[in-house]
């Protein structure tokens, strides 16, 4: 993604260049989803029910949504992590779940959940979670956000546009006949930050689960891009950085007053639940901090000891009760 910021960075193009790499759709990018070869991700689609497009008028694009329904899915998720230094590892991961046809589906749900996935991942990498939660007695959607997965789009917003999307899909289930009136939100990343967004703008989400949101896009891109492409992005300076944050709302045609997520906490009275790794170098748990300042009353924030921005949301054991228990709590009718 970086590899020509080096070359760029001596003739003063690099903040241009920049702001239209980080708005590209990332499936149009060669690089492949996070764990996208890793069997349990392989295995995930058996869990759909059904798979459909929703089109999006403005800005053009077609969301890519698959329905996991409440029922027994047999749910084994083994997860292993080590612990060698500071930074934590997967050691081993593996799991099972009925396929969507063999599942003695239950006669009610408890509400609807929609899960957000992160950035350079898909719908595949929140449907563990996503099957759990189905197997609570929640009716559950996994979709890929716009420009990324098998969704189109021409550029992604930081979630003005995803956001949006969501509360479009959102209308899809209502004409479905899907209950929309209790609908909570699970996001991972880039996927919880779009969720805090879509709480501010959508009255029908009555609570979040927020797994490592970013508070501010111009806080975060530095901060995740001298962390992953170190090598690359270490040459480019705050400034640079800067001049790129405010070329990128042009290049994609959006306002980052859209993207102001503490205005969006503030103006929502859905309850958030925002899980942060103590060990994430990506995003800072300084993020959720921030976050829970000003989020709605009955909000909670859990900074977890030895997890990094990788191996947090992959944990469905620590946390499973605590977040199923979360949304029965929150969308009670």
């Amino acid at each position: 993604m970086l590899a020509v910021i080096g070359v760029l960075s001596l003739t003063g193009c690099v903040s241009t260049i920049l702001a239209h790499k980080i708005v590209a759709p990332p499936n149009k990018s060669g690089i492949k989803p996070m764990f996208s070869d890793m069997p349990v991700l392989k295995h995930a689609p058996d869990a759909f029910a059904e798979t459909w497009v929703v089109p999006i008028a403005t800005p053009r694009a077609d969301i890519a949504v698959a329905s996991i329904e409440p029922g027994d899915y047999g749910f084994q998720y083994d997860l292993r992590i080590d612990h060698p230094g500071e930074n934590p590892s997967i050691s081993h991961f593996n799991a099972y779940w009925r396929k969507a046809s063999e599942v003695t589906r239950y006669p009610a749900s408890k509400g609807t959940v929609i899960l957000l996935h992160g950035f350079l991942q898909d719908r595949r990498s929140v449907t563990p979670w996503a099957v759990r939660l189905a197997q609570a007695g929640f009716r559950c959607v996994v979709l890929d956000l716009r420009g990324q997965g098998k969704s189109t789009g021409k550029h992604i917003s930081f979630g003005v546009f995803e956001s949006r999307d969501v509360s479009a899909v959102i209308d899809d289930l209502g004409r479905r006949g899907w209950d929309v009136s209790r609908v909570g939100l699970l996001g991972v990343s880039y996927g919880a930050s779009t969720a805090l967004l879509t709480a501010g703008n959508d009255a029908r989400i009555k609570t979040v689960v927020a797994f490592e949101p970013f508070a501010s896009a111009e806080r975060a891109v530095p901060e995740l891009m001298r962390a992953v492409f170190s090598r690359e992005a270490g040459g480019v300076s705050d400034k640079q950085f800067a001049a790129a944050h405010e070329k990128q709302a042009r290049v994609a045609g959006f306002d980052w007053v859209d993207a102001d997520i503490p205005a969006a906490l503030q103006r929502t009275k859905a309850p958030v639940l925002f899980l942060h790794g103590e060990a994430d170098v990506w995003l800072s748990p300084e993020h959720s901090r921030t976050l829970f300042g000003v989020a709605p009353s009955g909000s909670k924030l859990e900074i977890v000891p030895k997890a990094n921005h990788v191996t947090l949301p992959l944990q469905i054991a620590p946390f499973e009760a605590e977040v199923v228990g979360w949304f029965e709590s929150a969308m009670r009718p």
